[in-house]
């Protein structure tokens, strides 16, 4: 399962990846609010900086849990040569090194890692910008095979994934960034995607 979410993830997802072990790292937003900042919840992935098509869906839920471990679990639709590859990441996290609004993560595509801990990677996550209610911009890097591999990219997350997108084009820009640039989820092969159901398991097969 983790060679072909892996495959997925680099010829759908991601444009930007490397074959070596390179550091990620992005300056977080100022006057970061966590508390407020998990309000948010539940939202989705409508724009991406790098990828290739837009047969992609992805959408995030988080929560902080009682013993402060933020908890994102990210539901994923991929298009792999015309097939649909569904999984799901299962990431936990502490804020990295006590700096408001950046987050490493030890992720897996199973819920309980134990089950396959040799599918465990590393996602780092910053908050470049958001208004707490309707929008979040993330610089979102993983390392794969212990380092091996590293891939990145900047996500736009919407709370109503149809909702305009004056707001993000104002942030990005504030940030050097060109709205314009970045590529949007189709709304269209989502719902399709979900209607049709899992073509790919986040689980073993037995």
């Amino acid at each position: 399962l983790i060679a072909a979410i892996f495959f997925g993830i680099l010829t759908n997802a991601f444009a930007e990846f490397y074959f070596d072990n390179r550091e990620c790292q992005h300056e977080a937003m100022k006057n970061f609010n966590l508390e407020k900042y998990l309000k948010i919840g539940h939202a989705y992935v409508t724009h991406s900086k790098d990828k290739i098509n837009s047969e992609f869906c992805r959408e995030l839920n988080s929560t902080k849990l009682s013993n402060g471990t933020i908890k994102t679990i990210v539901e994923n639709y991929e298009d792999i040569f015309g097939d649909t590859l569904h999984y799901t990441m299962y990431c936990n996290s502490k804020q990295k090194n006590g700096e408001k609004g950046e987050f490493s993560y030890e992720c897996n595509n199973f819920n309980d890692p134990k089950e396959s801990p040799d599918d465990n990677y590393e996602q780092y996550t910053s908050v470049i910008d958001t208004d707490y209610t309707t929008y979040a911009i993330l610089y979102w890097c993983t390392r794969m095979h212990k380092g091996l591999v590293t891939v990145y990219n900047i996500l736009v997350l919407k709370t109503d994934k149809n909702a305009g997108d004056d707001i993000i084009k104002t942030s990005l820009q504030s940030k050097g960034m060109e709205f314009d640039k970045f590529f949007s989820s189709d709304n269209t092969y989502c719902d399709k995607a979900k209607k049709e159901g899992k073509k790919g398991e986040g689980k073993k097969e037995t």
